[in-house]
This record gives structure tokens, sequence and C-alpha cells, in this order.
């Protein structure tokens, strides 16, 4: 195709859906003033005043977020966890119509331009952060260059990278209004914004409740527990630091405030310091820096694992990882249950990257390369992701054993396939099956054998 002819086609599909937009709209300026680092925490002390400007969905929240994922080492893993297990999926193009060669060169074709656009995995990996942050943003890179004979006609409008961006630079709508409209964006964090060209970004939800596209963040319904836990441990610290007794220092019944004062830092410093000095006559009860505490540290211990475990669970669901049956017991029917609500929730984010994908990304380049007609339902292409769990091999070819020990009719071909083995080539030299012994087969008389 010549490039008069892409330039044609781009035309006629942009009177629906746009030209590609191919200038940088989050430039290295509104980074700058931007600023990433995971640092929010640092003299924010009131929990209440934070967690108001999340329920607001204030975008001042998104560098308390990322300080909780980064320091947090249970939200972090648990949320890596359910990434890892999303993208280690297999992913492909599928074509609407297999038995159509028109259905399947758009499938083909589509699958090139994803496979040729760098770092695919990382897009993926950054739009499964809407888990935890509610939703997010990149932004896309297009090109338009010459048309490959490699990768067919698709190839004249392709993907230079895909770029994450900071949630705080953007919003759906003007400030003070329902956050259901299009994407804008600001030049500086809470800015107002304006709406960006269309088919610029993918945006990614999560939960999304009453058309709000800031979605419901899983480290919003997280914050009181891992703040709670990371207070605790400072406790705790405090806690097995501290020596076993209590420090009282007396101080005359007519001593003024001063006096009094000089006994608490006096006392502070006894129970702290391993060196201090103190005045002629200083008066200490030493009884008291024996007395053993009634408590130790282990109540701090079970409240911090509890938290975990909530948090775990908010995140992974109700797995055997996150906590054995009641009563501190687990069977192996409840882990089959706890396993398949993990993957539900796998799928869930599986089903959400394959929206944000052919809606937003595949969409439009499929218009602009090969026309309206290749969205008409019948011929367009969808980017699927595998979510069904790892095979458990071992147990499907028991079942094949199973099956076949009772007289069914089990096919090789579905031997080799349900235990991931290759069919040997014709005159290939194999290895003989195992001899069976007498002791492994146990008296087999009186029992019948299927011809």
């Amino acid at each position: 195709m010549s490039a008069a002819a892409q330039n044609e086609l781009v035309n006629n599909a942009g009177e629906a859906i746009g030209r590609p937009e191919l200038v940088e709209q989050v430039t290295k300026a509104i980074l700058t003033v931007t600023g990433l680092n995971a640092q929010a925490f640092s003299g924010a002390m009131n929990p209440s005043t934070i967690y108001r400007q999340m329920v607001d969905g204030s975008p001042s929240v998104f560098p308390y977020y990322r300080e909780t994922e980064e320091k947090d080492l249970c939200i972090g893993s648990a949320l890596e966890t359910r990434r890892i297990l999303a993208l280690a999926r297999e992913a492909r193009v599928q074509p609407a119509d297999p038995e159509n060669g028109q259905a399947m060169q758009y499938a083909e074709e589509a699958n090139a331009f994803l496979e040729s656009i760098p770092k695919f995995s990382w897009v993926l990996w950054e739009l499964l952060d809407c888990v935890g942050y509610g939703y997010t943003v990149q932004e896309i890179l297009w090109r338009i260059g010459s048309p490959s004979t490699s990768l067919g006609v698709g190839a004249g409008i392709s993907v230079e990278k895909i770029i994450g961006r900071p949630q705080e630079l953007f919003r759906f709508g003007k400030l003070y209004e329902p956050q259901i409209g299009p994407l804008h964006l600001a030049n500086f964090p809470g800015g107002e914004g304006v709406p960006v060209p269309l088919n610029k970004f993918l945006v990614a939800t999560y939960q999304p409740r009453q058309g709000d596209q800031r979605g419901r963040p899983l480290l919003r319904r997280l914050f009181w527990s891992s703040w709670f836990v990371r207070n605790v441990l400072r406790l705790h610290l405090k806690f097995l630091e501290k020596g076993s007794g209590t420090t009282v220092v007396q101080y005359s019944s007519a001593a003024g405030d001063a006096e009094k004062t000089k006994a608490l830092e006096a006392a502070s410093a006894i129970a702290n310091e391993i060196a201090v000095a103190v005045p002629e006559g200083f008066k200490i009860l030493p009884e008291t820096l024996d007395k053993g505490r009634t408590r130790d540290a282990n109540d701090f211990t079970s409240l911090a694992t509890s938290f975990r475990e909530e948090m775990t669970r908010m995140i992974l669901g109700q797995t055997g990882s996150t906590r054995s049956g009641e009563g501190g017991y687990s069977s192996e029917a409840s882990s089959k249950v706890h396993l398949e609500l993990l993957w539900e929730y796998v799928r869930h984010d599986l089903g959400n990257a394959e929206d944000v994908i052919n809606e937003q990304l595949l969409t439009p380049w499929l218009a602009w390369t090969f026309g309206p007609q290749a969205l008409d339902r019948a011929m367009r292409p969808y980017w699927r992701a595998d979510k069904q769990p790892p095979k458990d091999r071992g147990a499907e070819l028991d079942l094949l054993a199973k099956a076949r020990n009772m007289g069914a009719e089990v096919p090789k071909q579905s031997v080799y396939e349900l235990g991931g083995i290759r069919a040997p080539d014709e005159g290939e030299e194999t290895l003989p099956p195992p001899a069976l012994s007498a002791a492994m087969l146990g008296d087999l008389s009186g029992v019948p054998r299927a011809e």
C-alpha cells in the first residue's frame, strides 16, 4: 500500500475515530513538577485527614498509595503476586471467524502489531496497577511510517512505545464535578486540566461505581489496616528496647512545674540512655526498676498477624496461603475452593485488561489500518488471554488411566497433550514402556479385563 493510500485510509477512518495524535502530551516539564518520590507520610501524622483525602478522591493521595505499596511488604507482595499470576497466562489475538480468510488476516496483522510494541509486558504490568490504585493512565506514542511487507499494511501505523503516567495529573471532568467524563490532563498535580486528544491514552479502571472512572482502589481499603500494622511495629520495637520495669523519680511535694519537668526528663533518660548524670540528693525508687511487666510482645505480634491476614485476603481472596481453616485447621477441599476463588480474581483482572487493549488500542488501530469494516462483529479480531489456571497434568493423566482401566477407549493423542509430551515422529526411537512387576500388579485373579 502506498503512502498516499495509507493516508487516505486514515482520513476515511478518521471521520469516526479521529487521526492518531503523534505529539507527546505529558512532557518532561510536567513530570519535573510532579515528583514521584514515595515519602508522602513524612510529617503527615493524622491518618484521619489522609483517609478523608482518599475518600474524596484527591490527587494528593497517590504518593501515599505508592509509599504504602513500597514499604508494606505484605501489601506489596500480594499485589505483585496477583499481577504475576495474570501475566503468566498466554495471550494472543483471536480471529472472529477462523474459516474466513479476511478475518484471519485481520487477526494476524493485529497480533503482529501488538508484538511490535516495545516491552508490551510492561504495558500490561502497569495496566494491572489499577487494582491497587483505582485507575491507571498510559500514554500511547503513535508512529506513522512506510508499510512493511514483513508485518503487512498494519505496520504503516505502529506504536513507538506506551508509557505509564502519574495518576495525579489526570481527571475525568472539571473540578468539583462527578468524575464520569472524558480524560483531562493538567500541567501539575491537582490541576483542572483540559481534555486529551482522542485515542492518545489507555485508561484502566478497577471496579467503577456509579460511573466514577477513578474506580475503587484496594490501597484505600487497606489504608487503616496498614497504618495500624506500621504503628504497632513501632510500638513493638519500643517495647522490646525498653527496660523490664518502670523508672520512678521522686520530687518534693512543694516542687514547682520546672522541678517536676526535670524529674520526668531524668526518668526518661534513665529508661532510655546507658549513661546519665544526676544531681546530689536525686531520689529514685529502685524496686520499680526490677518489677516485671504483666504483658509481653506476643500481643503486638498477634495483632499485626491478624491485620496482615486481612490485608492479604483482601487482595488475593480467602486462600490457603492467607489463613488456614477455622480453628487453625485446613483441608484439601477448602484449599481447592480458596484456589478457585483466587483464580476468579485473576480472571477478573485479565478481563479488564482485555477490554482496555481491545477497545482503546486495537479499535483505533484496526480502523486506521483497514477501515471501519475491520470493526464489524463478524470480522473483528480480539486479543484474548487464557483465563484458566495451570493444569495439573498428573491429575489429568490419572483420570485417563482410570478411564482406560474401566474399559474406555483413550486416544493416544490425549495422553500426549495432557501430559505435555511431544508425540514421536515416524521412525523415531522411543523408550519401551516399563515392565510391571508381580508386586505392582498384585493378585489379579478374577479381575475382568477390557478387551
